[in-house]
This record gives C-alpha cells, sequence and structure tokens, in this order.
C-alpha cells in the first residue's frame, strides 16, 4: 500500500498560497545606459525573485521536517539549512500553480528528488581538525575513528599532497592550515573518517566527533593539563593569558601561558593511553557509532555523547557557577532526567552503582554530608543558577566546582567503560533504566 502523502501535500498547498513571484527593480542609471545605447530590456527579462510570505514560513518547515523524516540517513546525514535552500528551489518551480491543483504525485516528486539528491551528496570523508592538545612531540595515536598526528609530522604522512605531480590547490590549502597551526600553537591535526553525509555536515560531525575523542584525555589524565584542550577553533582561548592592572599610579603586569597539556613531557601521551586502553577504547567505540551513523544501542550512546559534550565545556568555562549547570547537565543527559526529583533519585542510583554508597552513608571519610544530601545539593545548585536564585557572576562555587568536576568525571567515565561491557550482554535493552538495573545485578568489581 502506498504511503499517505496527504500532510505534505496539505503543506505544499499552504506553501503556494504564500508563494510570490516579484520583479527585482533594476537600477534606473543602468537603464538608461542602456537606451543610450538603444538597448530596451524586454519585460520577460527582468530578473525575479520568489519569496515566502510570512503566513507560509511555518509550513515551510513543517514540511521540510516531513520530507526528511523519510530518510533517517538525510536526517543525520544533511545541514538543515542546505537541505531548505534546495526545498526552495524545487518550490519555486510551483509559483504558477494553483494550489488546489497539488496532489499526492506533486509531493511524491519532492520525495523522490531529495532521495536522489542526498544520495548524489552523501559519500565517505576525511576532516582535518586542527586541535590544541599538548605542545610535545608524541607518536601518532588513534581514538576510535580519529588519527591524531602531530604538526611536525604532518608534511611527513600519507595524506598530505605529495609525490611528483600533487594536487597543487590541496597542498596550498595543507599548507596554509600547517602556517595557522603554527600560529596558533595547534600541535596536532585530527583526522576523522565520517561516512553518509554531505560535505558541511559531515565537517559539522567530524569537529563534534574531534570534541568527543578529546574527552577521552580528558577522562584519563584530568591532572595532566587537559581541560582546556579543544579543537582550534571552539572554546580555547590564548596560548597566554596577560593582564596589566594599576592602583595609586603603580603598575603590575601577570602572563600566564596557557596552552593545555604542558604536563605531558616526552612519552608520557604515549604511556597514558596505554595504561587507560580498556577507557580509550570504549570511548573511540562509541566516537565510531556516532561518525558513521550506525550505532549499537542508539538512546545509551547518544546520551553518553550529549553528556561527554557537556563535560568537555565545563572544563573549558571559566565562570565556575555556569561550570556548575554544565556539569550538573551533563549527568542530567547521561540519565535522561526529566525532573529535579528524577534527578536526584538517578544520582542517588548513580553513587549506589558507582561508588557503593547508600543514601544515608557520608560521600567520603569524616564528612558530615550524606550522599542524599549530596545529591539534593548537586541538584539544587543548578536549579539555583539557572533561575537567578544565585548570581551568576558573584556566586562563590569554586570549592563545589572541584568536588563537581572529580564527581561527574569520574561518572563519565565509569559509565563509558561499563557501557562497553553492556553492549556485549545478550539481550541487552537500549534503555536507561534498564542499563541501571543492569549496574545494579552485576557483580561488584
Amino acid at each position: 500500500m502506498a504511503e499517505s502523502l496527504a500532510r505534505e501535500v496539505g503543506l505544499l498547498r499552504t506553501i503556494l498560497r504564500n508563494l510570490e513571484r516579484t520583479p527585482i527593480p533594476v537600477d534606473p542609471r543602468a537603464v538608461a545606459f542602456w537606451r543610450a545605447q538603444g538597448i530596451e530590456v524586454p519585460p520577460e527579462d527582468q530578473t525575479w525573485k520568489t519569496t515566502i510570505r510570512p503566513a507560509g514560513h511555518d509550513a515551510f518547515n513543517q514540511l521540510s521536517e516531513c520530507l526528511i523524516a523519510h530518510f533517517p540517513a538525510m536526517e543525520r546525514g544533511t545541514n538543515f539549512a542546505n537541505f531548505q535552500n534546495e526545498l526552495f528551489k524545487q518550490l519555486e518551480a510551483y509559483v504558477d500553480y494553483a494550489p488546489a491543483a497539488i496532489v499526492d504525485a506533486d509531493a511524491q516528486r519532492l520525495v523522490d528528488h531529495f532521495n536522489e539528491w542526498f544520495k548524489g551528496l552523501a559519500s565517505p570523508r576525511r576532516v582535518f581538525v586542527p586541535c590544541a592538545l599538548t605542545p610535545w612531540a608524541a607518536p601518532r595515536f588513534k581514538i576510535g575513528p580519529i588519527t591524531f598526528v602531530y604538526v611536525d609530522e604532518i608534511a611527513k604522512s600519507e595524506f598530505y599532497p605529495g609525490g611528483t605531480t600533487p594536487d597543487v590547490f590541496a597542498k596550498y590549502n595543507f599548507d596554509t592550515l600547517l602556517q595557522l597551526m603554527r600560529e596558533t600553537h595547534a600541535h596536532w591535526l585530527a583526522r576523522v573518517a565520517v561516512e553518509g553525509c554531505e560535505r558541511q555536515r559531515a565537517e559539522e560531525i567530524g569537529e563534534l566527533a574531534v570534541d568527543l575523542a578529546i574527552v577521552a584525555l580528558q577522562l584519563a589524565a584530568p591532572k595532566f593539563d587537559t581541560r582546556s584542550m579543544s579543537r582550534l577553533d571552539s572554546r580555547r582561548g590564548s596560548a597566554e593569558k596577560g593582564v596589566i592592572s594599576e592602583a595609586t599610579g603603580y603598575y603590575s603586569g601577570s602572563w600566564t601561558r596557557k596552552e593545555p597539556g604542558l604536563a605531558i613531557g616526552t612519552g608520557t601521551l604515549a604511556d597514558i593511553l596505554q595504561k587507560t586502553k580498556p577507557l580509550v577504547t570504549a570511548v573511540g567505540n562509541v566516537v565510531r557509532s556516532f561518525t558513521t551513523g550506525v550505532y549499537r544501542l542508539p538512546n545509551l550512546e547518544r546520551a553518553w555523547c550529549d553528556a561527554a559534550y557537556w563535560l568537555h565545556e565545563a572544563l573549558a568555562e571559566p565562570i565556575d557557577s555556569i561550570a556548575i549547570a554544565k556539569l550538573e547537565t551533563a549527568l542530567e543527559v547521561l540519565l535522561r532526567s526529566e525532573s529535579s526529583k528524577g534527578s536526584t533519585v538517578r544520582v542517588l542510583v548513580i553513587l549506589q552503582c558507582f561508588f557503593g554508597l547508600q543514601s544515608e552513608d557520608s560521600v567520603a571519610p569524616g564528612s558530615t554530608l550524606t550522599a542524599k544530601q549530596f545529591a539534593a545539593n548537586l541538584v539544587r545548585d543548578r536549579s539555583r543558577i539557572l533561575h537567578g536564585t544565585w548570581s551568576t557572576l558573584n556566586a562563590r562555587l569554586g570549592h563545589s566546582r572541584a568536588g563537581m568536576e572529580g564527581f561527574v568525571t569520574t561518572v563519565i567515565r565509569q559509565a563509558f567503560i561499563e557501557l562497553e561491557t553492556y553492549s556485549h550482554e545478550p539481550g541487552h535493552a537500549d534503555d536507561i533504566v534498564a542499563f541501571v538495573a543492569w549496574l545494579r545485578q552485576r557483580p561488584s568489581s
């Protein structure tokens, strides 16, 4: 039985009722010049523009969503703005149509067009992303589908356009990128394999995948200046911080080197990766799911990706109160909590599963703070910041931030490792409730 396209037909009719074609005014000076040359521009040669009146904007957006929903691969693999630009081009052919004349065949024609359009654009692609990890050289390494190469090795690598007849344009682009990396202290290049996407969306996914891979290093070595590791064009800041202040005529200056990974000396990076191999492997497998769009556990793996990204953002955040909100959000999206009460309950579950703490147990030896109080405080702090009860810029949360960072980092690290084991369990359900139940029942390590 043919799929019903009644909704698409209705939206298309609404758009056509609000579609108009108007001439673009020609500069009178140009008209005068042409006439002086004996040239008269006939009306049919005028330039026209097609627009959708405001009453049709909502229908246009809904039609976009409907058409994309026909192709899950397209939903993941295309930039929405690019899709809408192509849809608008297709709608221009309907300017003179009577809305009542639109039938299923017209909607099906759009569905078929976008099927072919996306097939022509989606292909395996390699994306190259400059990163600031550490200024010190180290052998190339991989995290899932991402290979990290030190800047001095790029021109010698297999992907650099070399040989006797190099691609001149590609070589120019790489050389320009290498110059930018050296000038901005971005000492590493990530090469990401992304599948099933058009170019712009592949670049977006590639950059986000690099963020997730960097989280592996931040989880593996939180004490080695990893918090500010990032892509070149993300929340990085400058390589040095300089501030001058003046009081009573006297000037004071301070300069601080801000590059990430300064504590990672020669041989240290390789050692970190080797000692934390199970974690790096687990992160790499989820990143591969993200770049290919083929998930083992779509709900759980996507939740981990979201949580890891929030942690990555929180670590780079200079303001403590905002960092606290981001850290709690990382837990919330990891656990798929839908309310403050649900968040508190699931934090208590985490404390039980990962730390062996019951609700009335102390969170640390000698502490009067119980697990139940810790969970409630964690959710409360985020709520106060986001709802304005605490000032974003004046709240004193330095101590809370350090504890929260340690807690969230530990939880996300352990969740990664446990998720890798869970993915190999027979009959595993792709559901946070089932995952938590499995955590509770598994033998303690």
